[in-house]
């Protein structure tokens, strides 16, 4: 049973952090493996996303052009350029989750390598800190 809950939360942590922390605080498991499951799965979910979102980009650009981007395409260059590759790698796991936050740089950065590393640093600063709050928030009520 708990191999069980360790793959739901390891499954969930793929998708959101957000979601993660409090279903791994609700399962009682310790904050450090919490920490350690919810990484884990949130680089491998940034680090596929990475592989297959390049090959995906690519096939879109090239069957519809830089066109298909459409109107967004100026509000996506100026994100990267108010926060930058490092920004975006902090940033974006924290707040769209890792999945969607590297296919959101991977549409937005040039330099996705770079993005790749900011990114899965986001995934571990933002994991920590999600399950410090939540541990914290619950031994003071």
């Amino acid at each position: 049973m708990i191999f069980l809950h360790l793959l739901i939360l390891f499954c969930v942590g793929s998708f959101g952090l957000w979601m993660a922390v409090p279903l791994g605080l609700l399962y009682a498991f310790s904050p450090w493996l919490i920490i350690i499951i919810i990484i884990l799965g949130a680089t491998t979910s940034t680090i596929l996303i990475y592989i297959f979102g390049n090959r995906i980009k690519k096939h879109v650009l090239s069957k519809h052009g830089e066109r298909y981007l459409g109107r967004s395409k100026a509000k996506m260059y100026s994100y990267q350029n108010k926060y930058g590759v490092i920004g975006l790698g902090l940033l974006l796991p924290g707040v769209f989750g890792p999945m969607l936050g590297m296919a959101i740089g991977i549409a937005i950065v040039t330099n996705t390598r770079r993005l790749l590393i900011w990114s899965l640093i986001g995934n571990v600063l933002w994991t920590v800190l999600l399950v410090g709050v939540g541990t914290l928030g619950i031994t003071i009520f």
